[in-house]
């Protein structure tokens, strides 16, 4: 169903970070993006708004 959207790969850090509501900076485009582990397990969704990225759905 998402498989068009832009995918992002977040190190453990930077995942632990958006699992906990924190917005992490990327310069990406503005939109919804599927969220991966290191390991290429999908987590869930984030929307990217003024290069900044949040969650929104997990998995």
């Amino acid at each position: 169903m998402f498989n068009k959207d832009p995918k992002i790969v977040l190190n453990d850090k930077l995942l632990d970070m958006f699992l906990n509501g924190v917005k992490l900076k990327f310069d990406e485009f503005d939109g919804i993006y599927r969220v991966y582990d290191k390991n290429n397990s999908f987590i869930g969704l984030g929307v990217m708004d003024k290069k900044e990225l949040k969650r929104d759905v997990i998995i």
